[in-house]
């Protein structure tokens, strides 16, 4: 038997089907997002932070160990960052741009100008804050509070106190608070606590240094009161130290580190709601840029997209009014420095963590001016390597940008032991030195590797007092090399380090590299 189906009843038929069929998609794609959003409530806020940490006044294009060109300077990173803001201007996104201190000290440029023609710079790109770091301190606590006076932005340090009162520095804030549309964002600064041992004593004599751990907790607690959705603490502490604050404060939705001039190409992720912790290298060389989505409903990231900034020559269109402020510094500062007072016949390079063939020609240059029986320079006192070709005062002046003078004293045998043995735990490099030479075992324990010394080839003897030179932040105990303290018939010469290396570099050009043979430190077992 044939059933018929009426045309107006098969049309009916298939309608339903097809209804059904658009609620059973409706419901499934609801699903989905339901899902794919992971729980996120409808008012997610996007936020671009730049950041830089660690500038040490390198403004100016310049020359860079095992890269095929020039760094970019200032006015490259000043275009790429005009470019990032009008990307985001496009589509309403704000833009926080934040440096994590040590801005200066490193270069004539920063140094001359004690960071004044730094902060001109920072005040033209459009900082919204920056934290302090240890070499913000360089030149006293007098020539810190003009130089904020000069910046358009504000300095933090919520750790940062003025001794004789134990009150908060008058010219620098503990963080301060952004608002933008539909999310408010606290923004703490916080400073290594070891910078009295890190920096000359006599230009930290009026503040001290708070736990930075503690000072965090303290400040997050007012900041979640005052209802801030995204957290951000920019930090002088250094990596190590970064994530220990990320999980001892894990409220901490973002820590923007420096101090250690770690290049993070990804942002580290840390503690138990995974802090986001991110560092941008050293010397102007790169920049970080992180894209956040944030959920003010939940207080925290949902999403972030991070890149990292190679400030390279020609890389991109620079931007013409930083330019023009570059040259106005350099004319400013004049060409003295430009003088050429040697040849490297190939690069002569510098290491924190071994010997190193530039912290050899500075210590030999130490012994040869001073006639001590040893010399000694801390590594981290050295910031850039000696590269191929003229040798200017500028090169010099960027090696050795401090102004430590020669200091020599009476030091005992034992005395020298025990800083060769401290150094030889490298928690703060490995001593540079001339007129010694250590065998010593790593492999045994802390304060048993030095085997033998020998001083001018005969064993060093521990009840006789050696004439050793040194800078004068090691002669002070800098970097906890307390042995120095012990040394008798101390004499400040008067002679600036810088000016010792750029004389002995004159005298004995052409510089080039010295064979093994004539290692100091010699591993052994």
């Amino acid at each position: 038997m044939t059933i018929r189906i009426h045309p107006l009843q098969y049309n009916l038929m298939r309608i339903r089907q097809f209804r059904w069929m658009i609620h059973l998609a409706a419901w499934i794609l609801l699903a989905f997002l339901i899902l794919s959003g992971c729980g996120r409530s409808g008012s997610i806020r996007e936020i671009t932070v730049v950041y830089t940490n660690d500038l040490h006044g390198h403004i100016l294009s310049e020359r860079v160990r095992d890269w095929s060109n020039k760094t970019g300077g200032y006015a490259i990173f000043a275009g790429w960052l005009k470019g990032v803001r009008r990307e985001n201007s496009e589509k309403k996104i704000p833009t926080l741009l934040l440096d994590a201190g040590d801005i200066f000290t490193g270069t004539v440029e920063g140094s001359i100008t004690r960071g004044k023609a730094i902060v001109r710079l920072m005040n033209r790109a459009g900082y919204e804050a920056m934290t302090l770091g240890n070499h913000e301190f360089d030149f006293g606590f007098y020539s810190l509070q003009e130089l904020a006076k000069s910046a358009n932005f504000p300095f933090l340090g919520a750790n940062v106190r003025r001794k004789k009162t134990n009150r908060l520095l008058s010219f620098s804030s503990p963080y301060i608070v952004k608002k933008y549309d539909g999310l408010t964002v606290g923004i703490i600064g916080v400073t290594t606590a070891e910078v009295p041992s890190i920096t000359l004593a006599r230009n930290v004599g009026q503040v001290i240094f708070l736990d930075p751990i503690s000072t965090v907790k303290t400040y997050q607690k007012l900041l979640k009161q005052e209802g801030v959705d995204l957290l951000i603490v920019l930090s002088h502490l250094g990596l190590e130290e970064d994530k220990k604050l990320a999980r001892a404060v894990p409220e901490i939705d973002l820590i923007i580190g420096g101090h250690s001039h770690d290049l993070l190409v990804k942002p580290m992720r840390v503690g138990d709601r995974d802090t986001l912790i991110c560092q941008a290298g050293s010397y102007g060389r790169f920049a970080g840029r992180i894209d956040l989505e944030v959920d003010p409903e939940r207080d925290e990231i949902a999403d972030y997209r991070a890149k990292i900034f190679t400030n390279r020559q020609y890389s991109i269109p620079a931007d013409l009014d930083t330019n023009q402020l570059l040259e106005d510094i350099k004319n400013e500062v004049g060409d003295k420095y430009s003088r050429v007072i040697g040849l490297a016949i190939e690069d002569i390079n510098d290491a924190s963590d071994a010997e190193s063939p530039l912290g050899d020609l500075i210590t030999d240059a130490i012994r040869d001016r001073s006639g001590a029986d040893a010399a000694f320079q801390n590594p981290y006192g050295i910031r850039s390597d000696l590269l191929e070709g003229d040798i200017t005062r500028r090169d010099i002046f960027k090696i050795l940008p401090f102004d430590d003078t020669i200091i020599t004293m009476k030091l005992s045998g034992r005395n020298i032991r025990e800083l060769l043995e401290q150094s030889l735990t490298l928690r703060k490099g490995l001593l540079q030195i001339s007129g010694l030479r250590v065998t010593y075992d790593m492999d045994r324990p802390e304060g048993e590797r030095v085997l033998e010394v020998e001083v001018d080839g005969d064993p060093l003897e521990d009840e006789i007092d050696y004439t050793i030179a040194t800078n004068g932040f090691l002669a002070g105990g800098g970097d906890f090399f307390q042995s120095f303290l012990e040394g008798t018939d101390r004499r400040d010469t008067g002679i600036l380090l810088r000016q010792v290396v750029t004389d002995y570099i004159s005298s004995h050009t052409p510089i080039y590299l010295r064979s093994d043979s004539d290692l100091r430190w010699v591993g052994g077992s």
